[in-house]
Formats: C-alpha cells, sequence, structure tokens
C-alpha cells in the first residue's frame, strides 16, 4: 500500500510547505499542521491542501495535484496543469492546448509513457506557464 501524501500552498507566506498531519470536523477539513509549526493553521482563505498522485517526473520529482508538467514528443512540445479526474478515482493532466483532462492511465494507452514528464513549477508560482503561446 502507498503512502498518501499531502502539501500545502500557504497563501499568507506564499510559499509551498509540507502537511504533517490533516484535521476534520465531520466531513470538512478545517485544519493542517504543517512542518515547523507546533499548532494547526486554519485552512480557510490560508492554505491550499494538494495531495500528491503517487507517480515522479523524469528527475525523481514527485508529481502533485497543481503541478505544472510538460513532456515532448513526435508532436511537439506539451504542457498541462495535474488534476483530479471527475470521478475522483485518478489523476491527470489539463493540456493548455486543447483543455482536456487525460488521466495518467491514459497517457499509457496513447503509448505516451509517464517517465518522460517533467514537473516545470506549479500553478501557484508560476501560473504563467499555462498560457498559449
Amino acid at each position: 500500500m502507498r503512502e498518501i501524501k499531502f502539501r500545502a500552498w500557504d497563501n499568507l507566506e506564499k510559499r509551498m510547505r509540507k502537511v504533517v498531519s490533516l484535521h476534520w470536523q465531520g466531513d470538512k477539513l478545517v485544519s493542517a499542521r504543517l512542518e515547523g509549526e507546533n499548532e494547526p493553521i486554519p485552512i480557510e482563505g490560508r492554505l491550499v491542501i494538494e495531495q500528491s498522485t503517487g507517480l515522479k517526473d523524469k528527475h525523481s520529482v514527485e508529481i502533485y495535484k497543481g503541478d505544472i508538467c510538460s513532456f515532448a514528443n513526435k508532436n511537439g512540445k506539451h504542457v498541462g496543469v495535474v488534476e483530479r479526474s471527475d470521478d475522483l478515482a485518478s489523476f491527470g493532466l489539463r493540456m493548455v492546448k486543447n483543455n482536456f483532462l487525460y488521466t495518467f492511465s491514459e497517457f499509457n494507452i496513447m503509448g505516451v509513457d509517464l517517465d518522460v514528464l517533467e514537473v516545470a513549477s506549479n500553478i501557484h508560482e508560476n501560473p504563467e506557464l499555462l498560457e498559449e503561446k
């Protein structure tokens, strides 16, 4: 069984932080304890929690929801952002050129190896990478 990991974009500090634990009230996520903090920090308005896909890019960098990834194949260079699928059962890459979400399992079907993916940044630090040129 794989470990489920999370990270948090801290809107106040404008940086990515490692999540140590998540705290719920009923079915609502309300706070998270972050590495280097003694007390949980409220989610609302401050933190954006993002889950790891369990995959790594070609440089062994862990891929998380919200990452901007690129890859090149015979059809050129492609850029997209990692999202969860509508059924929440899997992750995929929403492509900039056609705004279509290809799940990572569909990449294999299309003959694109996942080990060509490269994490370029994330949507919080470099959203301009998602703009078409």
